[in-house]
């Protein structure tokens, strides 16, 4: 049996001849040449209007663009994570063309173009169409509930904002008499003077909260109305974030996240609202369609959350087709009030309906399981529903990427 067992050699620290472009490294079908070609043909001028022509040149909009892009499509929101991988990651390298902006120059460029990646997925839903796709015949739109960037945490209930309120009125009240104390004695000893050196820092970081809590609960009053009740909370973190009911079952603070999705896969258009429900979401993404295809969709799907008789009369309206569920899936259907609710329920028992309307489930969540299971995108990381509009079109645009990806071969 003898000899000495031998291994293949092995040298860590030996170097190495490596390519001399970093493209070669990478396999031909890596989807970052995709990223890459695709975004080399967007109409950026929306982007580079917002640069001026003073001061020190700016990274090219172009290649943070593609950062972004490709790093939707990896699973990576963070612009510190993405300055790390353009150390040792040879796509975001390639990318980024051996430029290594910091993660300060990477999240400002999210933070100043929120509202220009209403562009970028508007463009992205044209190549679609021009490749074949992103079919309006049929198309469902649904709708999902994703974490803000704050927590419990960081909120307070209406009626703990009454109590804390009156508390900071009265420490600024004691504040405001020792002042006025210190100030008479000084001018005792010292004569009239200016009035001293400013308000302390304590009277400041007091009037700041105050402040908070009542823009928070201004808020909440608008958001409730006659509804408000002392259980109620607001997050300080996140004005415009609402709690909201997750899929795994939890409440938490969250915005409800609309997509419009194509025949085959393709997300023609999107929408954001800070309520749980969805009906008021519908007649946006209609129109939003519209504006990103120039046309109207034949039939739209939709679930029970859309389903009310203004929603319903809308579209009578607008003259669009829809089939929307009068029912919750495995729960009994209650006999429905409402003409038009009615018409609806009558028209879903006829075949041809639920075998139109069984593509909605599978056409409608296929975008969301994707974004949040492969994709990772399960959090806001900007607050305000500005910002996380143009967070959720940054997704979208790099969901429709991935999607055209996998089948350019065809």
């Amino acid at each position: 049996m003898g000899g000495e067992i031998e291994f293949k050699a092995y040298a860590p620290s030996q170097g190495q001849l490596l390519p001399s472009y970093t493209a070669d490294a990478l396999e031909p079908s890596d989807p970052a040449f995709f990223v890459d070609e695709v975004a080399e043909g967007l109409d950026l001028r929306a982007f580079e209007r917002r640069y001026s022509a003073l001061g020190e040149r700016a990274y090219p909009p172009r290649m943070l663009l593609k950062l972004w892009l490709f790093g939707a499509v990896s699973g990576v929101y963070s612009g510190r994570e993405i300055a790390r991988r353009l150390h040792y990651d040879l796509r975001f390298r390639y990318l980024a063309g051996e430029l290594r902006p910091d993660f300060r120059t990477i999240n400002r460029f999210r933070m100043v173009h929120v509202e220009d990646f209403r562009a970028v997925l508007r463009q992205t839903v044209q190549i679609a169409r021009q490749a074949g796709l992103a079919k309006l015949g049929r198309v469902a739109i649904d709708g999902t509930k994703i974490r803000a960037n704050t927590s419990r945490h960081k909120a307070m209930s209406r009626g703990r904002m009454d109590e804390a309120e009156a508390q900071l009125d009265d420490e600024i009240g004691q504040i405001l008499m020792q002042i006025e104390e210190q100030n008479a004695a000084e001018d005792e000893e010292h004569g009239d003077g200016d009035g001293g050196g400013g308000l302390p820092e304590e009277l400041h970081s007091r009037e700041a909260r105050r402040e908070r809590i009542r823009a928070a609960r201004a808020q909440l009053e608008r958001e409730k109305g006659e509804k408000l009740e002392d259980r109620h909370q607001k997050s300080f973190a996140d004005l415009e974030a609402n709690m909201m009911k997750t899929g795994e079952g939890s409440l938490a603070y969250c915005y409800n996240a609309q997509a419009a999705v194509s025949e085959d896969g393709i997300i023609v258009a999107t929408e954001l609202s800070t309520t749980p429900r969805d009906e008021a979401s519908l007649e946006p993404v209609l129109d939003a369609i519209e504006a990103n295809t120039g046309e109207r969709p034949e039939r739209v799907l939709a679930d029970k959350g859309y389903l009310t008789e203004q929603t319903l009369e809308a579209m009578k309206t607008r003259k669009q087709k829809c089939l929307m569920a009068v029912g919750r899936e495995g729960k009994p259907a209650k006999w429905p009030e409402g003409r038009l609710t009615r018409k609806m329920h009558r028209t879903l028992r006829l075949p041809w309906a639920q075998d139109l309307y069984r593509h909605r489930k599978t056409q409608g969540e296929r975008p969301f399981a994707v974004i949040k299971g492969p994709m990772r995108f399960r959090r806001f990381m900007l607050r305000t529903k500005r910002k996380v509009r143009g967070e959720w079109d940054l997704a979208a645009s790099a969901f429709n990427l991935a999607a055209l990806w996998r089948v350019q071969p065809a």
